[in-house]
């Protein structure tokens, strides 16, 4: 739990960061924005059926992508980034994490602003029709209620474990069907409805690894393995080859940027939040390992935005000072 002066100190960071931005022009940078599950409205999220994590329903959505384009933000693709930005530019790179059937919902507001959105795909579970264990555990939880330290013991346990312990630990406590989705808002796409998804313009495809697997957890050589399969899987199921990948739950190392790079992924993306500043060279940017920022759906949607386009933030200023 927060203390008063970290709430106070988050407030006077947030209060300066704001103020900051209404009489200072934005620096050209890169934003990476990332989204899981996306609902078509808020009756679907009381549904239950999936872990709302950022509670983003589809006008959510919409808000967010306009409030970006009115403020001249041009959207790209991983390749645009690989490819070189504008150094004097402001760009957006969309990204959902997962590969959730209900990301199609995305494609409507896409299409009406005229931008790309890039899909990090865990592969087995299209190719599998597996249940995201996150989900499995909240909808048990639902059930059967534990106090909330305790839920966030347990998933701090799950994050712990490799894949195929979680897929254990998932059957043992909450039954042999726990595995399967029990519709299409918590289910990923299938095969075919993924290669169908691909070929939409809007759409770019990313490395999640095959299973959703927490890379600082393995072996390097099951590092390796959890990228090529993906890798594999995506270009046999939509191609081409992926380039860019969304490291699950952000976990990095340097042996895992480096396995990144030779499975032939150039861009990589974490759960750091932060701008990333151009031109990267100048900053120190590895695009092997970008920040991305989240935005919450129960929140101020303008109010966020504006903290994400602001170049000041008190709390950063602080942790750099203190590193120094």
């Amino acid at each position: 739990m927060n203390r008063p002066w970290q709430l106070l100190l988050h407030h006077f960071s947030e209060a300066l960061a704001l103020a900051h931005g209404a009489v200072r022009p934005e620096r050209p940078a890169l934003l990476v924005f990332m989204f899981h599950a996306l609902f078509e409205d808020a009756a679907a999220m009381s549904r239950h059926e999936l872990d709302p994590q950022q509670r983003i329903t589809t006008a959510i959505f919409a808000q967010f992508v306009a409030h970006f384009v009115a403020h001249g933000y041009q959207f790209v693709t991983p390749a645009d980034v690989l490819r070189g930005l504008n150094p004097a530019g402001k760009y957006a790179l969309l990204t959902f994490d997962d590969g959730y059937f209900n990301n199609q919902l995305a494609l409507p507001v896409l299409r009406r602003y005229g931008v790309p959105a890039t899909f990090f795909i865990s592969s087995h579970h299209v190719l599998a029709g597996q249940a995201f264990w996150w989900d499995v555990v909240y909808r048990a939880r639902q059930r059967q209620p534990l106090p909330p330290a305790a839920q966030l013991a347990e998933h701090e346990h799950l994050k712990g474990m490799q894949h195929a312990e979680i897929d254990q630990y998932l059957l043992a406590n909450f039954g042999l069907e726990a595995l399967r989705p029990v519709g299409d808002l918590d289910r990923p796409f299938t095969p075919a409805e993924l290669q169908a998804f691909a070929c939409e313009p809007e759409v770019t495809l990313g490395n999640h690894t095959a299973h959703h697997a927490i890379l600082t957890n393995y072996a390097p050589a099951a590092v390796a393995h959890e990228l090529a399969a993906c890798q594999q899987h995506l270009a046999q199921l939509a191609g081409p080859t992926p380039r860019a990948v969304a490291y699950p739950n952000g976990n990095t190392s340097a042996a895992v940027v480096a396995a990144a790079g030779a499975a032939g992924l150039h861009l990589g993306v974490t759960v750091e939040p932060g701008k990333n500043y151009l031109p990267f060279a100048r900053h120190n940017v590895d695009t092997l390992q970008l920040k991305r920022f989240l935005l919450w759906g129960d929140r101020d949607v303008e109010r966020q935005c504006r903290l994400f386009r602001a170049d000041f933030n008190l709390k950063e200023q602080l942790r750099s000072w203190r590193r120094g």
